[in-house]
C-alpha cells in the first residue's frame, strides 16, 4: 500500500480538487510581492567578474525573456557572456544539453523539467520566468463548450510528449476524465492542425504561443480552455534551471544569471508593447500588433524564486500524481526542496 501523504500534501490536494481558488489568492499575493520588492532578501551579490555561460533554450530568438535580456543589456549588466547551445528545438532538447553537460543552464517548461528531475537529471531550478501560454481550441460554433464535452473525441497536437498535453491532461483529470482513455490524442504536423480541425479529423487542437495564438487568430477559433484562466494564470510555466555542477563550482555565476533573467522577466511583464516590437523584429511573418494582443492575453508576469518557486513545484508534483506520472508516496514538499535552489539567499 502506498504511503499516505502528509498534511501539507493533503492540503494542496484539497485545493487542487476544489478548483484552486486558494492557490489563486496566495499566488496573487506572491506576484504583487515580487513586483514591489525585486531581489528582496538578496544575501549574495555578483562580484563583477566576467563569466561565460552556455544556455540551452528552444528558439531563443523568439523567446521574449531572452530577447529582453539582450535588448536591455541585462546580461551585460551582470557581466555575463551568454552563448546558446544548439540545436535546441524543444524543452526536451534543452534538458538533454544539461544531461550531457553541454549546457550550464536551460530554460524549459516546469512540466518538462519535473519528470526529468525525478529521473535524476543533475540540475536545480532557480527562477520562474513566465506564466503559461497553452491553449485548447475548437471550431467556432462547435458543440463543445466545456472540456468535459471532448469525451470520446480527438485532440490534435504536434508533440505527444509535450508539456501542453500534460497540462490539459491534469485539467481533464480534475474534471473527472481519464486523459489517456476518454480522449484520443493525435500527433499532427504544425501546419496540419488547422486543416484537420476544419475537415473534422480532430475536434480540438492544443499548443502554446505563438503558434497556437496565430492559429486561433487566423481561423477565428474558440478557446475552450487555457493555462491563463483561474488559478493557473498566476502559476509559473517556464523555468530557468542550472546544472548542479555549475551551482557548486561557481554559485556567484548562478546568482548573476538568476538576477539577469528575473529582471528580464519583470521587464517583459511591464512592457508588453515593447516586447511585441522585439518579437516582431525576429519573426516578420507576425505583426507587432498581433504579438501585442497575444502578450496581453497571456496575463500576469510570474517569476518566483526561493520559497515561492518551491511551493509551485510542490503543487505541480501533486498534480502529476493526479495523472499517474508521480507515485502517491512521493513527498512533494521534500522533492521540491531537493530540486530547487534559492541562489539569491545562498
Amino acid at each position: 500500500m502506498a504511503d499516505r501523504p502528509g498534511p501539507e500534501a493533503l492540503s494542496r490536494r484539497m485545493l487542487l480538487t476544489a478548483g484552486g481558488a486558494g492557490i489563486a489568492v496566495g499566488a496573487g499575493l506572491v506576484v504583487r510581492n515580487q513586483i514591489r520588492h525585486p531581489h528582496k532578501n538578496k544575501k549574495v551579490t555578483p562580484d563583477g567578474r566576467p563569466r561565460h555561460l552556455t544556455l540551452a533554450a528552444a528558439n531563443p530568438g523568439r523567446d521574449p525573456v531572452l530577447l529582453a535580456a539582450r535588448d536591455q543589456g541585462l546580461f551585460d549588466r551582470y557581466k555575463l557572456e551568454i552563448a546558446y547551445a544548439g540545436p535546441v528545438r524543444s524543452g526536451r532538447d534543452a534538458l538533454n544539453q544539461i544531461q550531457s553537460g553541454e549546457a550550464d543552464a536551460a530554460v524549459a517548461a516546469a512540466l518538462s523539467w519535473l519528470p526529468r528531475l525525478q529521473g535524476g537529471l543533475p540540475a536545480r531550478l532557480v527562477c520562474g520566468l513566465q506564466a503559461g501560454s497553452s491553449r485548447l481550441l475548437v471550431a467556432r460554433h462547435s458543440p463543445f463548450h466545456r472540456i468535459e464535452d471532448l469525451h470520446r473525441h480527438v485532440i490534435g497536437i504536434t508533440n505527444l510528449d509535450s508539456p501542453d498535453r500534460l497540462f490539459f491532461s491534469i485539467m481533464m483529470r480534475r474534471k473527472g476524465m481519464d486523459p489517456n482513455r476518454d480522449v484520443e490524442w493525435r500527433q499532427l504536423p504544425a501546419d496540419g492542425l488547422g486543416l484537420a480541425l476544419a475537415e473534422g479529423h480532430v475536434q480540438a487542437v492544443v499548443g502554446h504561443d505563438p503558434a497556437i495564438w496565430m492559429l486561433r487568430d487566423g481561423l477565428h477559433l474558440d478557446e475552450l480552455a487555457s493555462s491563463m484562466s483561474g488559478s493557473y494564470s498566476v502559476r509559473v510555466s517556464r523555468v530557468l534551471g542550472l546544472r548542479s555542477a555549475v551551482l557548486q563550482a561557481d554559485p556567484v555565476a548562478a546568482v548573476a544569471l538568476t538576477m539577469a533573467m528575473q529582471d528580464a522577466a519583470r521587464w517583459v511583464g511591464a512592457h508588453p508593447q515593447q516586447t511585441a516590437a522585439l518579437l516582431a523584429a525576429e519573426s516578420p511573418a507576425i505583426t507587432e500588433e498581433q504579438f501585442d494582443r497575444m502578450l496581453r492575453s497571456e496575463g500576469r508576469a510570474v517569476h518566483p524564486v526561493g520559497n515561492d518557486l518551491r511551493d509551485q513545484v510542490a503543487e505541480y508534483m501533486d498534480e502529476l500524481k493526479l495523472i499517474g506520472l508521480t507515485p502517491e508516496s512521493l513527498d512533494s514538499t521534500a522533492f521540491a526542496r531537493d530540486v530547487t535552489a534559492d541562489t539569491l539567499k545562498a
